[in-house]
């Protein structure tokens, strides 16, 4: 609406500067600048006209009224409008487990370490010494210690038992000390022994990962301080005899040992009471035939037929000069206490210079007595020998809870 009111007044602008301009005479040209002055006046009359007559143009004219064109149909749909905002994508995590990790269940047999109570480590001691070693132990597992032993492992066993009963019954959680009585031995220098914990079943146990605990001592001969320093004199040490020394406890190393009956059969060990094919296991809990309970106690079954036999074959060890085996032998008692009919033969076997040799031989029934055997090595002295065991049953094999009580060599 502003173009079409502002066309005309464009045009009486435009007559009135064109009609400013002609030449009208003399009087005309006198009166120029009032005309332009009075033709500017109009022109300013007008815009201001013009655009009051636009703003109430624009004041009445309606903005909603359409026009024909705006009321035609239209031919096509109008296109949808189209977003530019995008939902953003966001990663979706992965769902998080809510099940807990099961957690590693405890074993049965297993040890934890406390202290040293005695004898910590790199305690001086001088050649021969007696002395105990204490350590304190907790019971890390889930069974309890009942009938359970302290065993030597490997190391410098320094005149120590191979086994010692903890008498103690220990439960999951408590604390024990457990102790072993050795010898220092009689030459200077640095020694480690190493110990485990053995079941009542023969199982051989020790801290996390099967690791040994351990005592370890430096031996170092007393020095003499001399009396006169302008004349030394050396004064000799005494003459100790040598500490007793365990060369092997057969007992102990009874799960080492390979155990097979009269057919060739290899016997677990610990065997089954109910096995017919014969069996050897620790029997540290049953009365024997002499009426009392002992340790260290090993039961050898034969074979469950006439004659039958077992054989415990273990690996071989260095024999020093006056070792001695020693062992008692004999039954198990019956239910009643009594003797039962258990009758077999006690062999001692030595293999060396790939020789067999049979040290030791006698027949036994069951009569409430345990017998002794104490035999001299000396033939097999500074030697590797394999020692072996052998159970012949004499006749029938019923009742033949045949024991060997603490078999071990060792020096005097």
């Amino acid at each position: 609406m502003k173009t079409k009111v502002a066309l005309p007044l464009m045009m009486i602008v435009l007559f009135v500067l064109i009609a400013c301009s002609l030449p009208w005479g003399k009087s005309a040209a006198g009166k120029g600048d009032a005309v332009q002055t009075a033709a500017a006046a109009t022109i300013q009359a007008m815009s201001t006209a013009a655009a009051q007559a636009s703003t109430a143009q624009s004041k009445n004219t309606p903005t909603s009224k359409p026009t024909s064109a705006d009321t035609a149909a239209p031919t096509s749909a109008p296109p949808q409008p189209t977003s530019t905002h995008t939902q953003p994508l966001t990663a979706t995590p992965p769902p998080t487990s809510t099940v807990p990790p099961t957690p590693t269940p405890k074993p049965c047999n297993l040890a934890a370490f406390v202290k040293d109570v005695t004898v910590k480590d790199g305690t001086v001691l001088k050649p021969g010494e007696h002395f105990t070693k204490t350590w304190r132990l907790k019971n890390a597992g889930t069974c309890t210690w009942q009938n359970y032993s302290l065993v030597f492992d490997h190391g410098d066993a320094m005149g120590g038992a191979a086994a010692v009963p903890i008498s103690a019954s220990v439960a999951p959680g408590q604390a024990v000390d457990v102790s072993v009585d050795l010898v220092a031995p009689s030459d200077e220098g640095t020694y480690e022994g190493y110990w485990k914990i053995r079941d009542d079943k023969g199982v051989v146990f020790g801290l996390k990962e099967d690791r040994a605990f351990w005592v370890k001592i430096k031996v170092t001969a007393p020095t003499v301080t001399p009396t006169n320093t302008s004349a030394p004199t050396a004064t000799p040490s005494p003459t100790l005899p040598p500490p007793a020394m365990l060369v092997l406890d057969l007992y102990a190393k009874a799960p080492q040992a390979s155990w097979r009956n009269g057919q060739g059969a290899v016997l677990p060990f610990p065997g089954s009471n109910s096995d017919s094919r014969g069996f050897a296991r620790y029997a540290d809990q049953y009365l024997l035939e002499d009426g009392q309970h002992h340790t260290h106690v090993l039961e050898t079954h034969p074979q469950w037929v006439d004659n039958g036999s077992i054989t415990g074959t273990y690996p071989s060890v260095f024999v020093p000069a006056n070792a001695h085996f020693k062992a008692k032998f004999g039954f198990i008692a019956a239910a009643n206490g009594g003797c039962g009919v258990g009758n077999v033969v006690f062999e001692v076997w030595a293999f060396y210079n790939n020789h067999p040799a049979r040290l030791y031989s006698k027949q036994k029934a069951c009569n409430g007595h345990l017998y002794s055997v104490d035999i001299l090595l000396t033939p097999m002295a500074n030697r590797q020998v394999q020692f072996r065991l052998v159970v012949r049953a004499n006749g029938s094999s019923a009742q033949d809870w045949a024991v060997w009580v603490d078999p071990h060599v060792s020096t005097p």
